[in-house]
């Protein structure tokens, strides 16, 4: 008699969070509102934010080789934010938006991350004195929690094999059972806004200065308000500046997939279960995308510090080797620009001294 064939059950579909972005996702004149009313508004209810915006933006712009050398490649290294990432922005748009809109500093947050945008509003957050529940996904680092913590924040974990939806999901809970205000990311038009006005702003400024036309603008994707902010902002100003959004290719736009534990570049990835960024879903028909494999974004990593001396994450590189593929497939001497979300952690730097 054969032994009986065990099957594993059929995953969850996370539908807190799928409730939740189908009632938020924004429309495209969302998409292109100002946010400049919504930060004034704020700065009024909450003067505190005030100090927070020097330390937001103004980040460096470095050119450096394509992978081939045919091209140059800007990399808009967000590490010079407070907190050492782009998600800097995003959390200060994020927050400014939720006093803005509800007309109050006493808010009771809760927000999802997988790390970055974790602790730029953790500690956001503690110098507001605003009360933040973060949730991440299952097996996140215990010390990444640790400082959350410490700064102040509720940490709750996402089901185990859900991945970093599982945290999404998670935060969707929570804000229902505790009646917190969910901050939602993936359809923060605030967030595409903040990256138009000022992210964009910078670097068209930069490249103007310089007489640059760039032929392409890369960033992995995340929640996608960096990118299609960025885009919009370059297009307006160079018509034929082509969008291109990274994705893990492990974790592409759209997978039907559910999540897995699969290594990846951090800070971006296909939702799973053929949901889309509400973000780019706009403007998906507008952009290219682009698969970074995590070895070889590893790799990149890797040959930047070597040769360039710069430290960028895994989906900064992935970003650098899009525009790279971009400029090295035409002319010699062209121009792109990848955005170089952060410096990457301490266990993606441990992933690249492996292989």
């Amino acid at each position: 008699m054969s032994a009986p064939v065990m099957t594993a059950p059929a995953p969850v579909r996370p539908a807190h969070i799928e409730r939740v972005l189908a009632a938020r996702r924004p429309g495209r004149a969302d998409l292109e509102a100002p946010f400049a009313p919504l930060e004034r508004r704020a700065l009024r209810l909450l003067p505190a934010l005030a100090a927070l915006r020097p330390a937001v933006g103004a980040t460096p712009l470095v050119p450096v080789p394509s992978r081939t050398g045919r091209g140059t490649v800007w990399l808009k290294v967000e590490a010079a934010n407070l907190t050492g990432t782009v998600k800097a922005r995003t959390a200060y748009a994020l927050l400014s938006a939720a006093v803005a809109r509800s007309g109050t500093a006493g808010l009771r947050l809760v927000e999802y991350s997988g790390g970055s945008l974790a602790l730029a509003l953790a500690e956001m957050c503690a110098t507001l004195g605003l009360d933040l529940h973060l949730t991440v996904p299952h097996g996140t680092a215990d010390r990444l929690v640790g400082v959350l913590r410490r700064h102040g924040a509720h940490v709750t974990h996402g089901a185990e094999g859900a991945g970093f939806l599982g945290a999404m999901d998670e935060a969707a809970r929570v804000a229902e059972r505790e009646g917190r205000h969910l901050l939602l990311q993936h359809c923060a038009a605030e967030a595409v806004a903040l990256h138009r006005e000022r992210t964009g702003a910078e670097i068209i400024a930069r490249l103007a200065r310089e007489g640059v036309r760039p032929v392409a603008l890369a960033a992995a994707v995340g929640s996608a308000g960096t990118l299609v902010g960025a885009s919009q902002a370059l297009r307006a100003r160079w018509p034929g500046c082509t969008p291109v959004a990274v994705f893990p290719a492990e974790a592409p736009y759209g997978d039907g997939r559910a999540p897995d534990g699969a290594r990846r570049m951090s800070g971006t990835g296909g939702l799973g279960h053929g949901l889309r960024q509400p973000l780019l879903a706009p403007y998906e028909d507008e952009f290219t995308f682009a698969g970074v494999g995590y070895a070889e974004a590893l790799e990149a990593m890797r040959w930047l510090r070597r040769t360039q001396q710069v430290a960028v994450s895994s989906s900064a590189a992935g970003a650098w080797l899009s525009a790279s593929r971009t400029v090295d497939q035409g002319p010699r001497g062209r121009h792109a620009v990848a955005v170089a979300a952060g410096r990457g952690t301490a266990e993606e730097w441990a992933h690249a001294a492996d292989h």
